[in-house]
């Protein structure tokens, strides 16, 4: 007979986390379905990984990670006790920081907009690393760092304009993320860079570049530290030494959803050795830091929904489940393969099975990867969707007038808890409005 808790593996060779059918069955009857199910010794497991894979670099290394891929305040806690950075982009995700655990000092702020406004509220909130990425940032940060009368660790986005085998790329001619080494105006790197060194209340810090998500081939992060490591000693013949304090290669580091990645022992491997020589050549036993989103958290968390209808057609069936592709978003915008299984599983059927949503919508169709496995789908049964941390929960919509679905938290000594609670219709009435009815 099957063990009900069989420990499936994904392609980076990580044991994914483990739910028995007893535990899945037991939680939708208690909170219904759809919910999302976040495991916290999977996250804290994806920590160590990135950290065991640069042990070798001859410096400080940190992790940060990017609140952007899920918010939640049980994620944001957990990675805070993990002791790692956080890289934010907006005054909001501070908030959700600082008062899930996090503090201002364990931030790096990379803004998008770079507005004076902006610069003033997170400095009033403590944080001192800022990551600049125009001249137009550049001017708005010195003159909130002087209003502030306080000294702000600047570093400075670089585009290396590489080419990267990736599903969304960050760095490409004329991009709109980061500064050229030496674009000839204003808003180029060198530029930005001999006013810094000028700029009292300012403090030269660092490099970052962000090269892209979901990452397949690590030699774009060789060729990215190339061309800063020949900026670098370039600068320094035209404006004197000055030290590199933090580089920052940014985030990329791929999740499986089902494929074969790099993994991050992969990409320690390939650039360690690289940065170790860069620290000789600068002079500089520099931090390096590197960020992740989508790694830490996608195998972290799971979505359970229910089978509700099955209709046949021709030699295949469609499958219908209670939710839709607003809770998976990247299932419709980037065509994401999850990895899915029915609970409890059956002998795989021989004709084909289209997986869809409640939707009203042709798009409401998810994509299953070769991992997937859905023999046995019947009417009543749950269906697990894996792979689902990362820009799943922070892009929920309510179509159709649906309330957002509880987010719950199993404990790294397997206790049960709510994460997020489930919204009921009502609140989501008067969110959207239904409270002014009554004016």
């Amino acid at each position: 007979m099957a063990d009900p808790r069989a420990q499936p593996v994904s392609r980076t060779g990580v044991a994914a986390p483990k739910f028995s059918d007893k535990e899945l069955y037991r939680l939708a009857e208690q909170y219904g379905t759809p919910y999302y199910l976040i495991d916290e010794a999977t996250l804290r497991k994806k920590v160590s990984e990135i950290e065991q894979a640069f042990a070798e670099f001859r410096g400080a290394f940190r992790v940060a990670y990017s609140v952007k891929a899920n918010f939640n305040p049980t994620v944001i806690r957990t990675f805070a006790s993990e002791g790692i950075m956080f890289d934010l982009t907006a005054p909001s995700e501070l908030e959700f920081v600082t008062r899930a655990g996090g503090s201002a000092e364990s931030v790096m702020y990379t803004s998008i907009t770079e507005t004076l406004a902006e610069y003033e509220q997170i400095l009033r909130r403590g944080v001192r690393k800022i990551v600049v990425a125009s001249h137009n940032g550049f001017v708005n940060l010195a003159e909130a760092a002087a209003r502030a009368n306080v000294e702000v660790k600047v570093m400075i986005r670089v585009n290396p304009e590489v080419h990267v085998h990736a599903e969304l790329r960050g760095s490409m001619g004329h991009g709109k993320f980061g500064l050229q080494f030496n674009g000839g105006s204003h808003d180029s790197a060198f530029f930005v860079l001999k006013r810094l060194l000028a700029t009292p209340g300012l403090k030269f810090e660092g490099f970052h570049f962000h090269l892209g998500s979901q990452i397949e081939d690590p030699s774009c992060y060789a060729e990215a530290i190339e061309k800063l490591e020949a900026f670098i000693l370039d600068a320094r013949r035209q404006l004197g030494p000055f030290p590199v304090r933090t580089i920052d290669i940014g985030g990329g580091l791929p999740a499986a959803y089902g494929r074969k990645v790099p993994t991050p022992k992969d990409l320690g491997a390939r650039l360690v050795g690289q940065l170790n020589s860069l620290v000789e050549s600068l002079g500089d036993r520099f931090t390096l830091v590197a960020e992740s989103g989508r790694f830490l958290t996608a195998e972290a968390m799971v979505m359970v929904t229910r089978i509700v209808n099955v209709k046949g057609f021709g030699e295949g069936k469609y499958v219908y489940v209670d939710a839709g592709y607003h809770m998976l978003l990247d299932a419709a915008l980037l065509r994401h393969e999850y990895p899915v299984e029915v609970v409890p599983g059956g002998r795989q059927a021989p004709q084909k099975v289209v997986l869809v949503g409640r939707l009203c919508d042709p798009l409401d169709v998810f994509p299953t990867s070769s991992r997937s496995k859905l023999g046995g789908a019947e009417v009543g049964k749950l269906v697990l969707f894996r792979d689902v941390g990362a820009y799943s929960i922070v892009m929920n919509m309510p179509f159709h007038s649906q309330p957002r679905p509880y987010v719950l938290f199993r404990s790294a000594q397997n206790g049960f808890s709510v994460a997020r609670k489930g919204q009921s219709v009502d609140r989501l009435f008067m969110d959207e409005g239904g409270d002014s009815l009554s004016n």
